[in-house]
């Protein structure tokens, strides 16, 4: 029988393909938090994250920043001047 693809590959998935390799549940949140965590800090510092199936990169805004008044001040419409792009591998991801 084939396993069945999961819709979500978060946090929840990755800790539990750990606790089958014989890893505590505390133990496989800790190592998934660090992961995230590392790739977070590379993500700011502007450096690409790999992955067999694409890359996380950071990208600039495809949008102009658009100023308007609220509340009386000028607030800029996204706090953030980046955000996350997925890119697929070059076999991308398999069925």
């Amino acid at each position: 029988m084939m396993e069945s693809k999961p819709k979500n590959l978060g946090r929840a998935y990755l800790i539990d393909k750990l606790r089958e390799r014989g890893l505590s549940r505390r133990d496989s949140a800790k190592i998934v938090r660090f992961v995230f965590k590392e790739m977070a800090g590379a993500l700011k510092r502007g450096e690409s994250v790999e992955f067999p199936f694409g890359t996380l990169r950071r990208v600039r805004h495809q949008r102009r920043k658009q100023r308007g008044r609220f509340l009386g001040k000028i607030r800029t419409i996204y706090k953030r001047r980046f955000t996350v792009k997925h890119e697929l591998g070059e076999g991308g991801m398999a069925r």
